[in-house]
């Protein structure tokens, strides 16, 4: 019973940030090897969002495959994050960003062709 509040305590906690999000691969995807993201985060105002704890996570579209990796801050807002795609096909890549009590997330689906 008391957890139940303590997790509805910490969900509430959570504002939405709305932060604009930027994802793209600096590679050719494929199977097997570490593709690096270049992860943007911005805030409202279009500037940029510094020491955020910032995540990509992989999943295949049949939600399988599950993985997270944690990406590292190169600049003030901007992160990368190096995925490893296990198998081919299609692949949901949804980034987190978190910074205080503030939180936005965006999903975007790649194929792995190989």
């Amino acid at each position: 019973f008391a957890s139940f509040f303590l997790s509805v305590a910490w969900a509430q906690e959570l504002r939405n940030a709305n932060f604009d999000i930027g994802c793209q691969p600096t590679a050719l995807l494929q199977t097997g090897t570490e593709i690096r993201f270049d992860i943007s985060v911005n805030d409202a105002l279009r500037k940029p969002v510094h020491g955020a704890r910032v995540t990509l996570q992989i999943e295949t579209a049949d939600h399988k495959n599950t993985k997270v990796f944690k990406a590292t801050e190169l600049q003030t807002g901007a992160y990368v994050a190096k995925p490893l795609f296990p198998v081919k096909g299609r692949w949901n890549v949804y980034v987190e960003a978190r910074r205080d009590d503030e939180m936005s997330a965006r999903t975007i689906e790649y194929y792995v062709p190989q």
